[in-house]
């Protein structure tokens, strides 16, 4: 399963638009994400790991209460085996904005 699969299947059942990179459509609820990657775990020079470096970004509409689903959102990236997000607030006047850091390992380098 690719980076892409793996982050939507985690957020979708709790934002149901998940896309990479840029939403255009004309949903008021949605997340995107990024990532860069890094090799990692060196071994006779040769990288034994990729470590990604995620941000999920979830947009909501001002008003509406983020608590229960900024945790769903927590625990289920928690649960698809990425590190424990730092989540980070970025509001500005068209809406609420969370932007939730994390990592996650690939062994299959």
């Amino acid at each position: 399963m690719s980076l892409n699969q793996i982050i939507k299947s985690a957020v979708e059942p709790i934002v149901p638009v998940c896309v990479p990179d840029l939403y255009t459509g004309e949903a008021e609820e949605y997340c995107t994400f990024n990532y860069t990657e890094k090799a990692d775990c060196f071994g006779d020079d040769e990288p034994e790991v990729i470590v990604y470096l995620v941000q999920l970004h979830w947009f909501l509409p001002t008003g509406q209460n983020p608590l229960a689903k900024k945790k769903a959102i927590r625990r289920a990236l928690m649960a698809a085996d990425f590190t424990c997000p730092e989540v980070l607030h970025a509001d500005d006047e068209d809406g609420q904005h969370y932007i939730f850091e994390c990592e996650y390992v690939d062994g299959d380098v």
